[in-house]
């Protein structure tokens, strides 16, 4: 049995800041320029990206492959995030807090469907077609490319959800109380 593991996407990565325990956001990691017409302090890109690890095998003359492993992450997307350089020291503090609960919010996001992903793909067996091997493993990543879409869609579409539900409770940031009780349910994902 042999194993690959491939990168399925399409497009070339800007510069991803993974989500980790221990490395929160910095002004500096935001890198774009805001435009002149916005009128919010700041504005971050969050995305999810995938690394499935694929095994494929021959079995009676067909080819096949298992996802061995699918891992995901919250990505914070540094080349289409910004921030004013107007912002007093005590607002920055704030508000750079309030940034890095929308990075926190979709790690919790991943990690609610790491469990479910998981369960449903791992470990699974697929016919991938083709007459021969390289043909076989061309079709066995555009599958696990359109699988890995689909999870990244809802891992999306939840955070989407989830982050309007986030600023709105908030009133982004504004409302400390309200601030002050999602960072602390942020603190337990880096535990």
């Amino acid at each position: 049995m042999k194993s690959f593991a491939s990168d399925t996407s399409t497009s070339p990565e800007p510069l991803l800041i993974i989500w980790s325990k221990v490395r929160r956001l910095k002004w500096n990691d935001f890198k774009k320029n805001p435009a002149p017409e916005d009128k919010a302090s700041a504005s971050l890109a969050i995305g999810f990206e995938s690394r499935p690890v694929i095994e494929h095998f021959k079995v009676r003359g067909k080819f096949r492959f298992k996802i061995r492993d699918m891992q995901f992450h919250a990505v914070f997307i540094s080349d289409l995030s910004w921030v004013v350089k107007n912002i007093d020291k005590k607002d920055s503090v704030l508000l750079l807090k309030h940034e890095q609960g929308h990075f926190d919010l979709a790690e919790e996001i991943v990690r609610k469907t790491r469990i479910k992903t998981t369960n449903r793909f791992q470990n699974r067996s697929f016919v991938a077609k083709g007459k021969n091997e390289d043909n076989a493993k061309k079709d066995a990543v555009l599958q696990v490319s359109k699988i890995r879409k689909k999870v990244e869609d809802k891992l999306q579409d939840e955070f989407k959800s989830q982050e309007t539900e986030y600023d709105y409770k908030t009133n982004h940031g504004l409302i400390i109380k309200s601030q002050e009780a999602y960072n602390k349910r942020f603190e337990k994902l880096r535990k």
